[in-house]
């Protein structure tokens, strides 16, 4: 079975790792190793200017392993703060020295107390009540708290947004904000009231790449790699971002390397990208023959079952309150020194990555919809 350890020890970060001497080499042969290594990722940040002790709340999901091999591998002393119910010992078999707190955001967190760090990065908080605890806890022991929150703050998109756009929800007061984006929101006035001037947060849009079990991303890449006709809603001019997990953590590390505070949009990439340029990017990522077909009727789509977010992954019209959603401005993150990995290069590795899992796993795709669904609404397009 491909699990999370075995892809990420056989990354790049990871070789990074080992040289540091901070990996268990043991069981890994030259030619293992040399055969595993990755393409280097895209972030060539410099040398850190010291060794930093990084609290990592929350290491075993999606975003937390890459982190987790980031951090050490940059030469950092990691303590990781979970429950110890997900993949327990996950990290434990791969690195020496890691310290683990073991608690829960929702319950107690009494771990934390007395330690001392120069950075936390928060994965994993949610609303106000579990993130404001721990803010609370940590607020005299960690001179930068990093906040991993996400676009869904924003209020609409219905004018161009930047990082000073307003939040939550419009004629809603903040303390009866519900939902995923507007209590993220609320969650940031935690941290913020409680570090002033030591507050870095993250806001990103669907985050793709390997070790992503939403598959919304996943979808099109797969599908686009199998070929043959494909659906593809809307006209071909609606933006798109997404960010790179790899990109994310790399830009979360330098930030605290840097010591870099502030609020971000971390949507890649660089210029703008519409749907279009989104499918024909992929399309050059194989060989077999591709051919779409533009479904520019949402009204027609909907009533066949397929709408935005999982049967339509990653797409959103653009149009009312979403003209803005694949705009978001990032000038701020790409100046403090975010990068990006070409599309190609995400849409091939993460495929590369969920095809050894379905292998092992079965084919268990989350997102989309299937092969035969795809051919009876598009002969319903072509008979309309």
């Amino acid at each position: 079975m491909t699990t999370r350890r075995d892809f990420l020890k056989h990354s790049a970060l990871l070789g990074g790792a080992v040289g540091a001497g901070m990996v268990r080499p043991e069981g890994v042969s030259g030619m293992e190793r040399g055969a595993a290594v990755a393409p280097a990722p895209a972030f060539a940040s410099p040398p850190p200017r010291r060794q930093l002790r990084i609290l990592l709340l929350g290491g075993t999901g999606f975003i937390g392993p890459h982190l987790v091999h980031r951090i050490v591998s940059r030469g950092h002393t990691l303590t990781l703060f979970n429950r110890g119910r997900s993949q327990p010992g996950l990290h434990a078999q791969d690195f020496v020295g890691l310290e683990n707190l073991v608690g829960d955001r929702r319950g107690d967190i009494s771990a934390l107390e007395g330690g001392t760090w120069d950075a936390v990065i928060d994965n994993s908080g949610y609303g106000p009540d579990d993130v404001g605890a721990t803010a609370e806890i940590l607020k005299g022991s960690v001179k930068q708290y990093i906040f991993t929150s996400t676009r869904g703050v924003y209020a609409h998109f219905r004018d161009p947004v930047d990082e000073g756009s307003a939040l939550g929800i419009e004629g809603v007061p903040e303390s009866e904000w519900t939902g995923y984006g507007p209590l993220k929101a609320r969650a940031e006035r935690e941290i913020l009231t409680r570090f002033p001037q030591g507050t870095s947060i993250v806001r990103p849009p669907i985050i793709t790449g390997p070790l992503d079990n939403t598959d919304r991303f996943t979808y099109w890449y797969r599908r686009v790699a199998e070929g043959g006709e494909i659906l593809a809603p809307g006209d071909g001019t609606d933006p798109i971002q997404y960010t790179d997990v790899r990109d994310l953590a790399d830009f979360v590390v330098h930030m605290a390397e840097q010591e870099i505070t502030g609020i971000f949009n971390v949507g890649a990439p660089a210029t703008t990208l519409t749907s279009a340029g989104f499918l024909w990017g992929l399309r050059a990522t194989t060989g077999n023959p591709v051919r779409f077909t533009w479904v520019d009727d949402w009204d027609f789509l909907a009533a066949r079952g397929l709408r935005s977010n999982m049967e339509l992954p990653a797409w959103r019209r653009a149009t009312g309150n979403w003209v803005h959603n694949g705009l978001v401005d990032n000038r701020r993150a790409i100046a403090a020194g975010m990068t990006f990995r070409p599309l190609a290069v995400t849409a091939m590795e993460t495929l590369a990555w969920w095809r050894e899992k379905a292998a092992t796993e079965g084919d268990d795709m989350r997102a989309g919809f299937s092969r035969e669904k795809e051919a009876e609404v598009l002969a319903e397009w072509r008979g309309r």
